[in-house]
């Protein structure tokens, strides 16, 4: 069985084009948790374990412990616990626990090898999660790292060396005094605070010591004038052009960048971590001798200025759980819990019957009935809508055949509102679905399986979705899809089944409610029906995920990783705004391709994938597309990674990467490394971190760039400025983090799997900088990928 997460449509950070829709969609959420066996947690509470103090890397004494409990105080027994480990800040001993009759759950933490804060959260489905952290202390010295590790002065120059005593994993232990000498003091003097002065031509060593370790920087003198890259080869790259610093010995690689003589430079150094621990970090030390700070202070084109009356709307928030991600993480627990050990029995049940191969059967229809065989307009069918417990409790509705297709069958829940869809309406739903979403989706991931052999997937519009979203909330939720819907009811051969399946491929859609006879909450018709139209398209990959992987590729692992399987609905989602604004994946679109007039479309179909990107690029070094978890920033990550790598694939190669990905036994990362094979995963994202910084910077930039380090289908750099935030206040910049590299300052930079870092600087005209790249005193390792661009 396998996960789903909810399809944020309206996260908390909010990107529109004009129009402003309230609205999350579930891809597998839940109800609000009041059904169920045993009682229904409503609080998580940290018990031991919190606020301790660590040396990098070790294993904190105290266990983290948490107590679960219902609205009564009353402890809650027998419910999962996922620890969240953040950033860099190391691993646990199970991922996952289980309360014990108290209502406690609990796990070890090792700490991470960066000193400063770390955090875990304990995840508790629908539940506001509880949050350790602790102090990361450095260890014991292990080494001095001087800064430059090598240097190039013309006589009468001087330059200061900068000396850090580090622990073993590089984090600076601080109060160690360091002395400074030189090995040669006719060629080059040194004072007590490392200024180097260069006195003759030569080479000098210039030794940084502290208890008996020591650290060497060799310094090159010429002529006056040969700073600051000595014999370093320069290199003028043309607009675009990327580089790769070269290893200068055994501690650094360095590059030397010239400015044209009639205007200064402005380059970007993009790093990115390539190593598939978001728990560990790696260092990278980054020096520039002669650089200065961009001379634009945002990464926006001059001539990207839009009148204030074209800008759309931007809300922001920080990336913590939403109420939506909260039902995605009950529903996820749930599915867990029930549906794990009932794999054998559904594969011994529909195996090979499974396959979608959509063939039809004239049944004599009973009605009400359980099942579906042969239908028409008016059959009824009783259907479990109980989104909070799988195979237990069913929530039984009666619902009405409304329309009938060649792909799908739609049901209205007889106790739907009053003003609703008629019959005609249904009829024309459902021919949206049959010629635009299903062979969309199918083209891009394949088809479902087929479980209830009548070739045809539900779509059950039931107030029990309406029944999901509180009064008065800030979003919607707006329908979901339950994995155990493809379990069978009936157990056989001593296999498990799960007895509330409805033993067919469906999801549950939201219905209109004019009136607000739900919870208070009015719900437009026509709001209803763009909702529910990209609800549909994100729902049916995660049914086509998880039935494939269930019945179609043999010996698949069930759960997708929940990052990737999210994100490969979000481009579900982007695809089907490309149909209905009849654009293509590769026109780079800008600003009034989006707006004006067609800004309801980009509003209602793509506004989303912005908002869940703006919050990785404003925090790209604690942020990854692959980070173990399902924040916003995540999946906006692994949406605009999926949609750069199936870009490269061509234009008539895109569906064929994402079927392969959906059609892989393993999952998450190993199957991206499968897929994009021979070490081209890693190779991939340097490319595309090249990318979010580089791409769009100016027309002569992404020219210069070339289509390797280019995103094809969005120009966000004309897109972003022209987003407002709530409010009113245009957001105005390409809102990426980026770093100053300012001369002879150094960056020290920690990147967990997958994050990234952007180091702008600026060379004067005609002049030159040298720009150093280390970790820790050495060269960097091979999971640290990198790319130097010339930006303007």
């Amino acid at each position: 069985m396998r996960s789903h997460s909810p399809r944020d449509i309206t996260s908390t950070t909010r990107l529109t084009a004009a129009l402003t829709v309230a609205a999350i969609l579930l891809a597998g959420c839940t109800s609000d948790g009041t059904t169920g066996p045993g009682p229904t947690p409503t609080a998580v509470r940290v018990e031991t374990g919190n606020s301790q103090t660590g040396v990098a890397g070790a294993t904190l004494p105290t266990p983290l412990s948490v107590v679960v409990t219902d609205r009564d105080g009353a402890p809650v027994r027998s419910r999962r616990v996922d620890w969240d480990v953040g950033a860099g800040s190391g691993s646990v001993a199970s991922t996952s626990s289980t309360t014990d009759a108290r209502g406690v759950a609990s796990t070890t933490w090792t700490l991470g090898t960066t000193a400063g804060t770390a955090r875990v959260t304990a995840q508790v489905n629908g539940v506001s999660p509880a949050t350790f952290t602790a102090t990361v202390l450095p260890g014991p010295p292990a080494a001095v790292v001087a800064l430059p590790g090598s240097a190039f002065l013309g006589v009468g120059d001087t330059l200061r060396v900068r000396a850090t005593v580090r622990d073993q994993f590089g984090n600076e232990v601080v109060g160690q005094s360091v002395d400074f000498s030189s090995l040669d003091g006719g060629t080059a003097s040194v004072n007590s605070g490392g200024l180097v002065t260069a006195l003759a031509p030569g080479n000098a060593r210039i030794v940084t010591s502290t208890a008996g370790r020591a650290d060497t920087v060799l310094v090159t003198i010429g002529a006056a004038g040969t700073a600051p890259c000595g014999p370093v080869p320069v290199q003028q790259p043309a607009l675009g052009q990327l580089i790769d610093p070269t290893a200068t010995g055994t501690s650094a690689l360095t590059t030397c960048v010239a400015a044209p003589l009639t205007g200064s430079a402005e380059f970007a150094l993009a790093l990115i971590s390539t190593s598939t621990s978001f728990g560990n970090t790696t260092v990278a030390d980054v020096l520039g001798i002669g650089t200065n700070g961009p001379v634009t202070s945002a990464l926006l084109s001059p001539a990207m200025v839009f009148p204030a009356a074209e800008l759309p709307d931007v809300q922001t928030t920080n990336a913590t759980l939403t109420p939506h991600q909260q039902f995605e993480h009950r529903l996820r627990e749930t599915e867990r819990r029930e549906l794990g050990a009932l794999l054998d029995g559904a594969r011994d049940t529909f195996g090979a019957a499974a396959q979608p191969q959509r063939t039809q059967r004239a049944v004599d229809v009973t009605t009400p009935r359980t099942s579906l065989t042969a239908v028409t307009v008016g059959d009824e069918v009783k259907l479990n809508a109980n989104a909070n417990v799988a195979c237990t409790n069913a929530d039984t509705r009666t619902g009405r055949v409304a329309a009938v297709g060649t792909n799908a069958i739609i049901v209205s829940d007889k106790e739907n509102p009053s003003g609703g869809y008629t019959d005609a309406e249904f009829a024309t739903v459902l021919a949206t679905f049959d010629t635009l979403v299903y062979p969309l989706d199918t083209t891009a991931f394949g088809a479902p399986s087929n479980i209830s052999k009548y070739g045809k997937i539900i779509l059950f519009y039931t107030r029990a979705v309406n029944q999901l979203t509180p009064a008065n909330a800030s979003f919607t939720i707006g329908g979901f899809f339950f994995a155990r819907d493809l379990y069978p009811k009936t157990a056989r051969n001593g296999l498990a089944a799960c007895t509330a399946s409805n033993e067919n491929e469906m999801f549950y859609l939201l219905v209109p409610d004019p009136t607000g006879t739900i919870n208070g909450n009015r719900r437009e018709k026509a709001e209803v029906t763009r909702l529910n139209l990209t609800t549909i398209a994100h729902e049916l990959q995660h049914l086509i995920n998880a039935s494939r992987r269930l019945y179609v590729n043999t010996g698949a692992q069930t759960n997708e990783t929940v990052w990737l399987d999210e994100g490969l609905s979000h481009l579900a989602e982007e695809q089907l705004y490309f149909r209905i604004a009849n654009y293509t994946s590769r026109q780079n679109l800008v600003l009034t391709d989006v707006n004006g007039t067609r800004a309801t479309d980009f509003t209602t179909y793509a506004s989303q994938n912005f908002s869940r990107f703006y919050n990785f690029l404003i925090s790209t070094e604690t942020n990854s597309p692959y980070a173990p978890n399902d924040s916003l920033a995540t999946r906006g990550a692994i949406w605009n990674f999926l949609r750069f790598a199936a870009a490269r694939q061509g234009a008539n190669g895109e569906a064929a990467f994402l079927r392969q990905l959906v059609n892989s036994r393993v999952t998450g990362v190993e199957n991206l490394q499968q897929v994009l094979s021979g070490g081209a995963f890693a190779d991939y994202l340097r490319d595309w971190s090249v990318s979010v910084i580089a791409d769009d910077y100016s027309a002569a930039t992404r020219d210069g760039l070339g289509p390797r380090y280019t995103n094809p289908a969005w120009n966000f750099r004309s897109i972003y400025p022209g987003l407002r935030l709530a409010g009113g206040a245009a957001l105005g910049v390409y809102p990426v983090q980026t770093r100053s590299l300012l001369s002879n300052v150094p960056q020290r930079i920690t990147l967990a799997g997958g994050t990234s870092s952007f180091v702008r600087f600026s060379v004067p005209a005609g002049q030159r900088a040298l720009i150093s790249l280390s970790s820790n005193g050495a060269l960097p390792p091979g999971t640290l990928r990198y790319g130097l661009v010339r930006l303007r």
